[in-house]
Order: C-alpha cells, then structure tokens, then sequence
C-alpha cells in the first residue's frame, strides 16, 4: 500500500490546489464489517454477505470497538500518519456513516426496501441506535488525525479549514423524495450539525430526484456528482449535460464538486457560478496541466 502511494506522490504534478493525500481503502462500505459482516475480497471490490436474517434481528446489532476489522482500519491510518512527515494528508475514513447503506448491507437491498414500506419505524429505530457510533467514531479518527495535520478532509480528498465529512445514500436511487426525507435526511443533518462542513456524494441519475431536499439541509456545503456511464452513451459523463443541475444545486445555496477534462473547462466555467464550483481535472502530463492553470487565470478563478 504505502509503496503504491509513494509512487503516486512522486509521480504526479499537483496543481492548483491539489495535493496529495492517502484514502485508508479497504473497500466500499467497509464499516459493514464492524458490525460483524465478513467481508469477501475481489479483484475489484469487496463484498459483504447479510448477517441479519429479519428487520427484528436487525434491532440487537452492536458495534463492537475492538473489531479485528475496525482496528485494521485504525493502524494503517496511524501508521500512514506516523510515515506521512507532512508530505500528505491522510483523509478520514474511519467514521460509520451512509446508514442506509449500512442497514442495506447488514440486511440486503430486498428485505430493507421491504420493512421500509411495512415495518418503518424499525429501520427509523436502528438507524438512530447508528447515529451516536457515527459521532463517536468520527471523533476517534478526527482526534488521530489532528495530532499530525491542520484542517479536515474527507474521503474524497477535499480539505476544510476545519471538521469535516462526506456522506451518501447509494441506495436512494430506489426510493422516493418522501421516504428520502424520513429515512435518510435525518442522519444526514445529524452528522453535518456534529461538524464544521458537510459534503454528499451524489452519485448517478437516480439520484437527482433528492437534490431540492439535499439543498434544504442547512448544514449541507458541497454535492459532489458522479454521472456514472450508460451503455451506448460515451458521452454521458460530461460535465456540460449537467448544466441544468449545476445550476439548481448552487441555486439552493450549495457548492457543487464537479469533474471535467481540460477542453471544457472554459465552457463550464461559462454558464454556472465561478465562485460556488470546485472543479476536479485530471491531465495527462504536466504540460497540459500548466496550460489549464494558465487558462484558470485567464478566466479570473
């Protein structure tokens, strides 16, 4: 791992206000394993089986601080923080958060959508047995990580000048605006409100429909979108079909991270706010990055 990063480091030209950072990756939803889910390591993922066989099974989950998983976690991010000598961040990624998520993984994707519609109030019940673990093991890793370097960042390698996290709700993308609001706008402005700045993972079509209620969370900074792909539309992912939604989430008093490739940068920058947009550029050598910063200061950001 830590020689991956250090090639990363060296070989990459950090512009702008990029800088490096280690993301401590076990996989995706990885605090499942905290609450004793076993996870399945793949080429390109991890997996994790549910380890709760009805929504009632579901109300004595626990989470257990001395979790092989969770102290995994734990020393690889203190023993990147011990190596990092402030030539990187490392990103905070120790917290339980994306409860739905989290609720999906210990139960599976059907039986949850099942007792959401007929057993409500016993997923409102264990997600708020999950929001204290949230705090706490926020706190855990903030402290950690404060000992060694100033300011936030998240999981996605945004810095703050202060505490900071980033959440999600991959599996909105299967339920309406209304249960949104009941099930996960809740932990949502928990968390944000336990911090300094708050971020969302935005990720995909099937999502956009919760953009007014995430625009209502005044706890809320930044949306970060993920367009994804689709098959046949090689240019789904560019940032200027997203026009219109752009617009609405700085229109609702937020920030939008968005991703774009050098050529259209100018056009974005064009048609939405300057100064409520944080733009992830990726090039393909130094000589293309140093002509995008030259155009930045062109346009005036």
């Amino acid at each position: 791992v830590f020689n991956n990063l250090d090639l990363q480091i060296e070989g990459t030209f950090w512009g702008g206000e990029a800088f490096p950072s280690h993301f401590v990756y076990f996989g995706p939803m990885f605090c499942v394993s905290y609450f004793g889910g076993e996870p399945i390591f793949r080429e390109d993922t991890t997996w994790f089986e549910p380890i709760c066989r009805s929504v009632e099974e579901l109300q004595t989950l626990r989470f257990d601080p001395s979790n092989r998983w969770r102290q995994a976690v734990r020393r690889m991010t203190q023993l990147s923080l011990d190596r990092s000598n402030g030539r990187y961040f490392v990103q905070n990624n120790g917290a339980i958060m994306a409860l739905m998520d989290v609720i999906v993984g210990v139960l599976g994707v059907e039986p949850t959508l099942e007792a959401m519609i007929e057993k409500p109030e016993a997923i409102i019940s264990a997600r708020d047995r999950m929001m204290p673990w949230s705090r706490q093991t926020f706190d855990e890793f903030d402290s950690m990580l404060a000992t060694r370097q100033d300011g936030g960042m998240d999981w996605m390698g945004v810095w703050a000048p202060g505490r900071v996290i980033s959440s999600q709700c991959d599996m909105s993308a299967m339920i309406s605006p209304e249960m949104f609001q009941d099930f996960v706008v809740p932990e949502l402005t928990d968390i944000y409100r336990h911090l300094d700045y708050g971020i969302y993972h935005l990720d995909g079509p099937d999502e956009i429909r919760h953009v007014e209620l995430l625009c209502g969370i005044p706890e809320l900074d930044l949306i970060q979108w993920v367009p994804g792909t689709r098959l046949g539309e090689p240019h789904f992912g560019d940032p200027l079909n997203w026009i219109d939604l752009f617009r609405k989430i700085q229109d609702g008093g937020k920030k939008v991270l968005a991703y774009c490739p050098p050529s259209q940068v100018r056009p974005l920058l064009d048609k939405i706010a300057k100064d409520r947009v944080y733009l992830g550029i990726n090039c393909s050598d130094e000589t293309e990055a140093e002509g995008v910063l030259r155009e930045l200061e062109q346009i005036g950001v």
